[in-house]
């Protein structure tokens, strides 16, 4: 009897379950194995831009770089930078994803100390890559880590990476003295006093040669007198003199000192030439990097990739993609529908010299395969609907070249939210 009662109870879960279906979903997607994944392949060789124009963009991308230097205060009202104070009135989550408590929020911004905002008010610079944090901690700040798109990697309190070599406006400290509160070409936020120096008026001399190389490569290691002295990232700054290639450290009091490199076939003296052999020379540094938001991990998001791709040839573009948008001319298409909006991408974007924005997405305009507009991004992934009815995402998680409708042959993907259905408009760069 005992055996039947099993055996009955097997049967019945064997065809129930048998009737329950489940999405099979793919371990990739259509775009990356049908599209080359070699930007270049599908640019042109009229994707150039005249010397005259390049050098006046060089210029601007000049001040724009060592603007900090030429401030005597942080840029922003302090309300704005004490922006992110609005995250102890909601339901944010710590690394352990457990609630941040009122109290420890308010011990943050106790610690944040802008009652002493640009009390300071001295230059420095980096000495390492580094981080603009949002508040003066290590610590994350997630939404529901339980909810696809919130959680990791969307620390909040991560505002940008910042590579070694850039000029800081320093406002003051934070009250544990750990930390200072910075403005730099690339953002405002909190870094860790460690990680940067004073400069004065004789280092500023010295460090601005007028001759500026730019490094090309990504985890480009470099040397003082054949020892390893750092790595690299593609878009860091280096002034050359008559001795060499300077890069900024700190003495024994945090003031800054210059050092000299080994030369380095992998830096370039900006702007490099915008034509074909050098996209081709950058984009294939950048494709297949992984998605790191706000720079964290010493990967890229979406608008670090577009500013580290552009950097090289002299074209300053800001952090975020909703900056971004603005840096040319801005051409709304947020009220076309799908065939109006490719089509007019098709007809009036330039590859290489047109950003793709979306709110919270920007991307590369390459050019086209098939009548189809296809870009070069760094994306964390795509929205899918799950089983149980609540809402994922399908990890792309790396720099792709891609149509408009990546993960359209995704057999659980949401309704409308293509790239295509979110796409508000495009800028032309370098034309404003």
């Amino acid at each position: 009897m005992k055996f039947y009662i099993i055996f009955i109870t097997s049967f019945y879960l064997l065809f129930f379950s048998g009737c329950v279906t489940k999405t099979i979903v793919p371990e990739t997607i259509e775009d990356l194995t049908q599209l080359e994944q070699k930007p270049y392949l599908y640019g042109n060789s009229d994707a150039f831009i005249v010397k005259s124009k390049q050098n006046a963009l060089y210029k601007e991308y000049l001040n724009q770089y060592f603007k900090p230097w030429n401030i005597d205060k942080i840029s922003y009202p302090i309300e704005v930078a004490k922006w992110a104070f609005e995250y102890k009135d909601k339901k944010v989550y710590a690394e352990n994803h457990k609630l941040i408590n009122k109290q420890s929020f308010q011990a943050l911004i106790d610690n944040s100390n802008f009652e002493q905002y640009n009390n300071i008010a001295k230059k420095g610079i980096t000495i390492r890559n580094t981080h603009l944090r949002a508040l003066p901690m290590d610590g994350v700040i997630f939404y529901n880590p339980s909810r696809a798109g919130e959680g990791f990697p969307f620390d909040y309190n991560q505002n940008s990476s910042i590579k070694i070599n850039t000029p800081l406006f320093i406002s003051h400290f934070s009250q544990d003295r750990l930390w200072v509160f910075v403005e730099s070409s690339v953002a405002l936020g909190w870094v860790k006093i460690q990680d940067i120096a004073f400069v004065d008026e004789h280092f500023i001399q010295e460090f601005q040669t007028g001759d500026y190389y730019i490094n090309i490569k990504d985890k480009n290691g470099i040397y003082t007198k054949g020892f390893i002295q750092d790595s690299i990232e593609l878009g860091t700054i280096l002034p050359k003199n008559d001795k060499g290639f300077l890069i900024a450290h700190k003495d024994y009091s945090h003031k800054a000192i210059l050092s000299y490199i080994d030369d380095n076939h992998n830096l370039k003296k900006m702007p490099i030439e915008f034509n074909m052999e050098n996209i081709k020379l950058i984009s294939s540094e950048l494709i297949g990097q992984k998605y790191g938001w706000g720079g964290l991990y010493g990967h890229r998001d979406c608008s670090a990739m577009t500013k580290d791709f552009y950097a090289p040839f002299g074209i300053f573009l800001q952090r975020n993609s909703g900056d971004q948008k603005n840096d040319g001319i801005y051409l709304d298409i947020k009220k076309m529908d799908k065939k109006s909006k490719k089509q007019y991408i098709l007809d009036n974007a330039i590859p290489w010299m047109t950003l793709v924005y979306m709110k919270g997405h920007i991307m590369i305009y390459i050019g086209s395969q098939n009548g189809e507009p296809l870009v070069f991004h760094n994306v964390w992934g795509i929205r899918t609907l799950q089983d149980d009815g609540s809402t994922g995402r399908f990890v792309v998680g790396q720099a792709v070249v891609s149509t408009l409708e990546m993960g359209k042959d995704l057999p659980n993907v949401v309704e409308n939210s293509l790239l295509i259905d979110r796409v508000e408009g495009i800028t032309l760069i370098a034309l404003q």
